[in-house]
């Protein structure tokens, strides 16, 4: 068998992007049912990046939050 054979291709929306982003982040959150919001924002290559709040499955004041303004507000705080 050659390599290629053993390749798999993806190729994902920005929806399926951020449900496994929320999903994974959730987690290694500790969150087995959650509630979230997530938006990507910049330009690919250069300044493209995720904010993301995750919250317990009975808060929904999280659907009110301004992605927006908590990114100016935030620091970067990824653990990759």
């Amino acid at each position: 068998m050659n390599i290629e054979n053993k390749r798999k291709i993806f190729k994902y929306n920005e929806d399926d992007i951020l449900e496994i982003l929320s999903e994974y982040l959730s987690e290694e959150n500790g969150f087995d049912t959650f509630y979230s919001r997530s938006i990507i924002l910049g330009t690919p290559g250069k300044d493209l990046r995720l904010v993301a709040v995750i919250g317990d499955l009975d808060d929904i004041n999280i659907a009110k939050l301004n992605l927006e303004e908590i990114e100016k507000e935030s620091d970067y705080n990824g653990t990759h």
